[in-house]
C-alpha cells in the first residue's frame, strides 16, 4: 500500500511475543484480514490482538492511541479494546507495538444492517457520552480542524475521478463545506475515523465495539459525520442526522463540514488504495455513490 511499508509475518509476532511476553508464548497466532492502512493485525489466542504498525513513524502513535484508551475504559456504553501490552522495537522490528483485547463483532455492511435505527441509536449515544468527558490534556484529534488546508489537495484528487463519479455534484458539496461556518465552541472529544472498518456489530445488529482509537482527541465534532456516509444507507442517515440534532445540536453548518470530511477522505482514498486496499476502495466508492447523489439545492 505505501512506498516504505514493512512486511510483518506471523513469524515475527510469534518472535516478538516469545521473547518480550513469554506468558503468551504458547498462544495460536494468525493473522487478521483487515482494511487498516497502517497497522497489522493478528489474533493472539481466543481473547487478544497484537497491533503492529508497517510503515515509519506510525510506532508514535501506539503510546498515544494507549493512552487514549486507557482514558477512554470503561467510559462508554459498548466495548473498546482494552490495552493489556505495549512492546518495544528490536533489532528485527522498528516501532513500539501494542496487545489489545479481542472484541467480539463483525463489521457493519451499510446494504444488510440489520437495524440500522437501533444502530442509529448505540452510535448517537457513544458520541453523547464521548462529548460528556473532560477534555484537559486530551491532543487535537487528527481531524480536529478546519477543511481549509486540504482545499487544493481535494480538488486534485477528484481530478483524477473525472467520469468514474458526478464531480461536478461532488465539488459543490466540497465548496459548500469550505464555505461552512467553522466550529466556534470548545473543542470535544472525537472518535474522529468512524468508518465502518472501526465498528463493531452484533447478530442483531446493534453496536458492540468501537475500534481503533488512533486519531482520536478533541476539536471539530463535524468529522464523527463520516459515519453518516459510511455506515448507514440513506434512511438511516436522516435518522442519524435527526438524533444528533436532538441530543447534540448538531446544526446545518456543522452537518455541511462533516459532508466536507467524508469526500475528503473518500475523494483522497480511492486514488491513492486503488489496486493495493480493495476494502478502502469499496467503503470510499459506496460513500462517494451517496454523497452524488445529495440535490443540489439540498443542504
Amino acid at each position: 500500500m505505501h512506498a516504505h511499508q514493512i512486511d510483518v509475518s506471523d513469524d515475527d509476532v510469534r518472535r516478538l511475543i516469545g521473547t518480550q511476553f513469554p506468558q503468551w508464548a504458547h498462544e495460536r497466532v494468525r493473522r487478521v484480514p483487515s482494511y487498516g492502512t497502517t497497522n497489522a493485525m493478528f489474533r493472539l489466542g481466543a481473547d487478544k490482538v497484537v497491533r503492529l504498525p508497517f510503515i515509519p513513524g506510525d510506532g508514535v502513535g501506539v503510546p498515544v492511541e494507549t493512552a487514549i484508551l486507557e482514558r477512554v475504559s470503561g467510559q462508554l456504553p459498548v466495548a473498546i479494546p482494552a490495552v493489556l501490552a505495549n512492546g518495544r522495537a528490536d533489532e528485527c522490528y522498528p516501532y513500539t507495538w501494542s496487545v489489545l483485547g479481542w472484541v467480539e463483532g463483525e463489521m457493519p455492511v451499510p446494504e444488510a444492517l440489520v437495524d440500522a435505527t437501533g444502530l442509529v441509536d448505540d452510535l448517537v449515544a457513544v458520541l453523547a457520552r464521548l462529548r460528556e468527558l473532560p477534555t484537559e490534556g486530551v491532543r487535537l484529534a487528527q481531524r480536529s480542524g478546519p477543511l481549509a488546508p486540504l482545499a487544493e489537495p481535494v480538488r486534485e484528487a477528484m481530478r483524477e475521478l473525472d467520469g468514474e463519479f458526478d464531480t461536478d455534484a461532488l465539488r459543490r458539496l466540497w465548496d459548500d463545506a469550505l464555505a461552512a461556518p467553522e466550529w466556534a465552541a470548545e473543542p470535544v472529544w472525537l472518535h474522529a475515523d468512524l468508518l465502518p472498518s472501526n465498528l463493531l456489530v452484533d447478530e442483531h445488529g446493534r453496536l458492540a465495539g468501537v475500534l481503533d482509537w488512533a486519531a482520536a482527541g478533541i476539536g471539530d465534532p463535524s468529522c464523527e459525520l463520516l459515519a453518516a456516509w459510511n455506515v448507514f444507507p440513506s434512511g438511516a442517515r436522516e435518522v442519524f442526522r435527526a438524533r444528533l440534532a436532538e441530543r447534540l445540536d448538531l446544526d446545518d453548518a456543522t452537518w455541511r463540514r462533516g459532508r466536507g470530511w467524508a469526500i475528503a477522505q473518500a475523494v483522497l482514498a480511492l486514488p491513492y488504495y486503488r489496486g493495493t486496499n480493495a476494502g478502502m476502495v469499496e467503503m470510499a466508492t459506496r460513500a462517494l455513490r451517496a454523497l452524488e447523489q445529495v440535490p443540489a439545492d439540498h443542504r
